[in-house]
């Protein structure tokens, strides 16, 4: 049994990852930014305010295991100035905030897993590689200033792991639920041709990979997507067999789409053939390796 230290352990991917490690047997503490009460046993709410770097001393449990997910939601509304200055400093505030609980003592951690994403390529035409480089797009930026704020816990001899977190496939959140939302009118609304590539991962592969690093302290940066990205029509095609209905598909164009999400409709339209061939030779082992096994686990009823 082990502490495991959840920051954005609220959320879609948190909520998962927190299950996983109940049923692995560990005790888990969520940072929140308001004092809860959980229902669940071996759940407990730590209160953190990342505007003033502040945290609830944990010290009295001893060594922890930290995994970072915390930072305000890239998708969740159009890039105005505003809302960027907000993505950025959501995570790299959240990332100082930890540094000073664990540089004062009130974390006590060898190893950290913090997420980055795969927004980090940015756009283009090779397989990329945890090697390669950032582009001057606003998410790859984002997600260069996010792993800089990062790799700082090293300063505390603090290994690190960083997970590129790819497009998060799961009922609850992430893509597919969006992917969902006009099938209840019998319509597939398909981005622009759909020949892009999506590099995707089912959340139970990601949060099973957040474990593996943790609690293996791999160090260095991993791509968190499948092994087999698909196109966006192939996504579609098997979302619509599982659904087994007769189902319209409808692609929005390219200039629609830039009106409706501005400069974030770069990540919708945009292919990225991310490579998982890293953390396979670590030794992880996929249960979701290709779109098919992901949405049949996802949308296939249960017999």
């Amino acid at each position: 049994m082990a502490n495991y230290i959840i920051a954005g352990g609220s959320g879609f991917v948190g909520t998962h990852l927190t299950d996983l490690l109940l049923k692995e047997g560990h005790v888990v503490y969520i940072l929140s930014t308001r004092k809860q009460v959980s229902s669940r046993r071996n759940v407990h709410f730590v209160l953190w305010n990342t505007a003033n770097k502040t945290i609830e001393n944990l010290s009295h449990l001893g060594e922890c295991k930290v995994i970072n997910l915390a930072g305000t939601g890239v998708a969740d509304k159009r890039w105005t100035p505003e809302r960027k200055k907000e993505i950025i400093d959501s995570r790299v505030d959240s990332l100082d905030t930890l540094y000073h609980a664990i540089q004062s003592g009130h974390i006590h951690t060898d190893h950290v897993v913090s997420a980055s994403a795969i927004g980090y390529y940015g756009e283009t035409n090779k397989v990329c590689l945890e090697s390669d480089l950032s582009d001057e797009s606003f998410l790859s930026s984002t997600c260069m200033i996010w792993e800089d704020a990062a790799l700082k816990l090293q300063d505390l001899k603090c290994s690190l792991s960083i997970a590129r977190i790819g497009i998060v496939m799961g009922k609850e959140g992430g893509a597919l639920k969006e992917f969902l939302k006009p099938l209840q009118f019998r319509v597939a609304g398909i981005p622009a041709n759909g020949k892009q590539i999506y590099s995707w991962i089912h959340v139970l592969d990601l949060c099973r990979m957040l474990y593996f690093l943790a609690e293996n302290n791999k160090k260095g940066v991993f791509n968190a997507v499948a092994p087999q990205p698909s196109t966006v029509n192939q996504i579609f095609e098997e979302i619509i067999s599982v659904k087994n209905q007769f189902i319209v598909k409808l692609h929005a164009p390219q200039f629609a789409l830039k009106l409706l999400l501005g400069e974030m409709a770069i990540e919708v339209l945009k292919s990225c053939h991310v490579s998982s061939q890293k953390i396979v030779d670590t030794g992880f082992v996929f249960q979701y390796p290709d779109i098919s096994s992901c949405i049949q686990s996802l949308l296939k009823p249960k017999s």
